[in-house]
């Protein structure tokens, strides 16, 4: 009895927790997602106000039923938006995803999200399989989950995301690399830094049959810190100078029996909740390394065996996602490895008894030896790196910066130096200015007139 035989063997007798369903694992496909830095002085962006235009009906023409256009509102100055390059702490993220090799058809049940917005966050999800024995997909969920907890972070339309299917444009299979909402990096409107309250509103959003484990990791620049959230047997590392700061460490109900979220009561008899989740808070620096990841990594890869994998630049951090998941592979198909998972067996007590261990007797380099419990365990592999760098970003400034601005650029104009401010602000409310308007910039969400020529300072 191998490893296999053994998850087997505790999914049959362990998971309780969904009706008519067992626990199981994850998985994950290859995407890098980059972080690009823009290089300019401030920035001046004007965004013209919309202007009212609805129909309504009024009180003498209530009876006759006729409708009646509203004068249109009266249009408000200009408002001049200053963006100041700043450093910043953000992290350069990657993942890469291997399916279980019988669910690779409908693309694994692990998810993940990978978000650039402000200092950037990640997360895991890993689908319990044993769903799948009552006819559900068990992807469905771990996917949901994790486009509702990136909305979050993000500040997009939560109930939105957690009611549209989850075969829309932000979440193809299990991968929602760059994000899941409409916002660039420097245009997202309220971002969220609590990992916590993003995995408990996914929970309470996330109506479906099903149950997964998750783990949200994100940056907080302004702490300069990290600040995770984890929740059953996915986990994350955080390394700093070759050695390992900060693990996370699973979190079980019992051998094979992770901690897991699941909509109660529609569809399990009991859930684990964000209350039950392990909060991480951890100060990094330019050069740390996190690498996430589900069950499928932690139980077939040792954390040493992951040192000697991580990049040496941000540039590599999908070259090291994708070399970590291929390791995790061949250790899950290897029957003689002895993995992280055959060993925390042995400390839980359900090695092998002694007769099958003189029936698997062997003789290995010229000496005979005893069976022993081994083989990895096969499964959805979902591995994530990111480096946390430093970089020059664009923010916003404050209301009085931004309104002295226009205020200055007035008064160079009147003095003859039109060349300064003035004509900066005429040249962005002409020209690129215009593109924003008609949708080619920020007011379409992807921000475009952010990104790109405003920044660097064409006109």
């Amino acid at each position: 009895m191998h490893a296999h035989s053994l998850a087997q063997r505790a999914r049959r007798v362990g998971a309780k927790l969904p009706r008519q369903a067992t626990l199981s694992v994850a998985s994950r496909s290859l995407r890098p997602s980059r972080v690009r830095a823009e290089s300019s002085a401030t920035a001046v962006v004007s965004k013209p106000l919309e202007e009212a235009s609805a129909v309504v009906q009024t009180t003498a023409e209530a009876g006759s039923g006729v409708q009646a256009a509203a004068a249109p509102a009266a249009v408000e100055p200009q408002q001049q938006v200053v963006y100041k390059t700043v450093k910043q702490l953000r992290m350069r993220s990657a993942a890469a995803y291997l399916p279980h090799p019988e669910k690779e058809s409908y693309g694994g049940e692990d998810a993940h999200f990978v978000s650039n917005i402000s200092g950037g966050a990640i997360g895991v999800a890993d689908g319990v399989g044993g769903w799948a024995e009552s006819g559900v997909n068990p992807a469905e969920y771990s996917r949901t989950l994790m486009r509702v907890a990136c909305a979050y972070i993000e500040g997009a339309d939560t109930r939105e995301v957690a009611s549209s299917s989850v075969e829309s444009a932000c979440a193809s299979m299990s991968s929602m690399d760059g994000g899941c909402s409409p916002y660039s990096s420097t245009d997202a409107p309220a971002v969220v830094v609590d990992p916590r309250a993003a995995l408990d509103t996914a929970h309470k959003l996330t109506k479906k049959a099903g149950s997964a484990t998750a783990c949200v990791v994100q940056l907080c620049p302004e702490q300069k810190a990290l600040i995770a959230a984890n929740l059953g047997d996915s986990g994350f590392i955080v390394v700093r100078n070759g050695e390992i700061a900060l693990r996370s460490s699973p979190k079980q109900h019992f051998f094979d029996c992770p901690l897991q979220f699941g909509a109660y009561p529609e569809f399990v008899d009991g859930t684990d909740t964000a209350d039950d989740a392990e909060i991480f808070h951890l100060p990094v620096q330019p050069g740390d390394i996190v690498v996430a990841g589900s069950d499928g990594l932690w139980d077939n890869v040792y954390a040493k065996e992951v040192l000697e994998l991580l990049p040496r630049s941000a540039e590599g951090v999908d070259a090291a996602a994708d070399k970590i998941a291929k390791l995790a592979r061949r250790h899950a198909a290897d029957e003689d490895f002895a993995s992280p998972y055959t060993a925390e067996a042995k400390a839980q007590g359900l090695d092998w008894p002694w007769w099958m261990k003189v029936m698997n007797t062997k003789l290995k380099d010229g000496k005979v030896q005893l069976g022993e419990l081994t083989g990895g365990k096969m499964d959805d592999i979902t591995v994530l790196v990111a480096m946390v760098v430093e970089e020059d970003v664009q923010v916003p400034q404050p209301a009085a910066v931004a309104a002295a601005v226009p205020a200055a650029a007035a008064a160079a104009s009147e003095n003859g130096n039109g060349n300064g401010a003035s004509a900066n602000s005429a040249a962005a409310s002409n020209g690129n200015g215009a593109a924003a308007a008609n949708g080619n910039g920020s007011s379409n969400g992807n921000g475009a007139a952010f990104d790109g020529a405003l920044l660097n300072g064409a006109g």
